[in-house]
């Protein structure tokens, strides 16, 4: 039996007398693309947070790679090659579009702390080395036009695409997306799409988003998992999403799925 490539086991975190994740747990195969969606409020960035060590658990287990990385710092989980964007962009917004990518190569640079200081040989050739990857990487989201302009005055689209190269050059074997077409109109989503795709097919990276945007989700996602009130109510493929009542009444509410339209409803919801 394969080992997943991230497994999580019975997560929950409380914050005070409010559940926010209750007994979740959930897997990610190599070269998968998972998208995990919910009404809002219903813990999603929460459980993003607890897998990336913002957040520790009250219980539960998270393996990437089958090692264990809970209770680990955000920074040495990325370093063992998680890496994720935020629902609020977090860019250095008076920095370069190209600084952007290479600041976050220094997870990868050997030389340290002294290289840096002292100028070494081997600081430099990691920072020509690591400027190079960051061309190549703003290349991949259509950005290497940009390196030089102050990624603050990026439009929003391209601010969401940076981020993605941001975590990209972390050198990640997941890559944990959150709502990355927020705020996009249809066709800064369909570049968006096009991207994830290109995620898994270019790098062979595994994708695991968190979405609102159902036609985006039901597109690209090999299996969706559903959280509501912080519980998991089902996953499966999108079909199997699409047209399970509990999915349906946690969108719509239980009156309006329990009516004749429900089905009509749910879909145009779930598209």
């Amino acid at each position: 039996m394969t080992t997943p490539l991230l497994k999580v086991t019975g997560l929950r975190k409380r914050f005070g007398g409010l559940v926010a994740v209750d007994n979740v747990s959930f897997s990610v195969g190599e070269r998968a693309i998972v998208s995990v969606i919910g009404p809002n409020g219903a813990g999603k960035t929460t459980f993003f947070n607890l897998i990336t060590g913002i957040y520790e658990p009250d219980e539960g287990e998270v393996l990437l790679s089958g090692r264990s990385i809970t209770g680990l710092r955000p920074d040495q989980i990325a370093g063992r090659g998680l890496a994720r964007t935020f629902q609020n962009i977090r860019l250095f917004a008076g920095m370069t579009v190209l600084e952007n990518v290479v600041v976050a190569r220094h997870a990868r640079l050997k030389s340290g702390y002294w290289g840096a200081l002292l100028q070494t040989a081997r600081y430099h050739d990691e920072m020509r080395q690591s400027i190079a990857r960051g061309m190549e990487l703003l290349r991949f989201v259509g950005l290497s036009a940009k390196a030089n302009e102050l990624a603050g005055n990026l439009p929003y689209g391209e601010q969401r695409r940076l981020e993605i190269a941001r975590a990209l050059a972390t050198e990640p074997v997941l890559l944990l997306l959150d709502e990355p077409s927020a705020g996009m109109n249809p066709q800064e989503t369909e570049v968006a799409k096009r991207l994830i795709q290109s995620i898994r097919q270019d790098f062979g990276i595994s994708v695991v988003l968190i979405e609102h945007d159902m036609r985006l989700v039901m597109s690209v996602s090999d299996s969706i998992t559903v959280l509501d009130y912080g519980r998991k109510l089902t996953e499966g493929s999108p079909q199997h999403v699409r047209q399970h009542p509990d999915v349906v009444a946690a969108y719509l509410g239980k009156g309006v799925a329990a009516g004749t339209a429900a089905t009509t409803t749910a879909g145009s919801a779930l598209r």
